[in-house]
């Protein structure tokens, strides 16, 4: 199992890296730190992609092909941020799906295919940005998911089938922001998987199939919000990764299997948060990455495999802004 993210060493620097069955793999070009984002195995080859920091502190967006790295230019300027949130593969072809900031400070959607940019085009006004947060190559077609701004300060959620933008509904108060984090095809099915404020601002947990929305609700207290932050079918079931915020307010892990939540304790502190990021099936095994503080609200990295915690080390024995490391993404795959 490979769990990509990034880990704080000692100089308080997020290094970017991954897991592979839990031992740390550092990528190179980390001198002035870096996230991963998104990893993918295929025929040997580690893909994972975020971006890199470089010595003027800008953000460049890439990937790193068994660890050997490639940047992409900002296509706005070179002292822009840009970033990789998703990377897919297609035969030959490598995607990879995010954002860069113009010269205003707006972030732009698109991706890159082998290296060259194309711009998402929005139907919010150019200077509201919109972001990137899943890609997926289905046959010969292109999925990406995100969600756009707008001058009122709503998100709307929505995908680009090959350049052409979908809107999503917010089926609660269409004034209010919907958010996708995640999307996937599967039987001819289009699932994006998110959250939608209500009328009272709470956000509500779910996914489109297809435009039509199926909510997912907190099991704790319909008051509170709860989120979507991954999700996956296998074998007719769907999965929902996330996590919900109890009558405590305590952010409490978990997963939707068919709409039934499954609560992933914090084995450090049940007074504690947790959160999943990235949820896998394999066989009858849910695996859940994310992380989860302990008593001291230090965050640590790790995963969940049917309801069992294991937590992935930092290899530095250090922790900045409250965590020592953290996983963005989960993939399986055989050697």
């Amino acid at each position: 199992m490979y769990a990509a993210g990034y880990a704080a060493d000692s100089s308080d620097i997020w290094i970017p890296g991954y897991w592979k069955n839990g031992t740390w793999n550092e990528l190179s070009n980390a001198s002035y730190g870096g996230y991963v984002r998104s990893i993918v195995v295929s025929d040997g080859n580690i893909y994972a992609a975020g971006y890199a920091n470089n010595s003027s502190g800008i953000s460049v967006a890439g990937y790193w092909k068994n660890e050997e790295w490639t940047g992409f230019d900002n296509p706005y300027g070179a002292s822009y941020n840009a970033y990789v949130t998703s990377l897919a593969l297609s035969g030959s072809d490598i995607y990879a799906a995010g954002g860069a900031s113009d010269s205003s400070g707006v972030c732009v959607a698109g991706y890159w295919k082998n290296g060259e940019w194309t711009k998402l085009q929005t139907t919010s006004g150019a200077s509201e940005g919109a972001y990137v947060t899943s890609i997926v190559i289905s046959g010969s077609d292109t999925y990406i998911a995100g969600y756009t701004g707008s001058s009122s300060d709503a998100c709307t959620a929505g995908y680009w089938k090959n350049g052409t933008w979908t809107e999503l509904q917010n089926f609660y108060d269409s004034s209010k922001s919907a958010y996708i984090t995640s999307l996937i095809v599967s039987d001819g099915g289009v699932y994006a998987a998110g959250s939608a404020a209500n009328s009272s601002g709470v956000c509500v947990p779910g996914y489109w199939k297809n435009k039509t929305w199926t909510e997912l609700t907190n099991p704790y207290d319909a008051s509170k919000s709860a989120y979507v932050t991954s999700f996956t079918v296998s074998e007719n079931d769907t999965f929902a990764g996330g996590y919900a915020i109890s009558g405590s307010n305590v952010c409490v892990a978990g997963y939707w299997r068919n709409n039934v939540w499954n609560s992933l304790s914090d084995f450090y502190d049940d007074s504690g948060n947790a959160y999943v990021t990235s949820v896998v099936v394999s066989d009858s095994d849910v695996i859940a990455g994310g992380v989860a503080a302990n008593a001291a609200g230090v965050y640590a990295a790790g995963y969940w495999k049917n309801g069992m915690w294991t937590e992935l080390p930092n290899a530095y024995s250090a922790s900045k802004d409250g965590y020592t490391a953290h996983v963005n993404a989960l993939t399986l795959a055989s050697d």
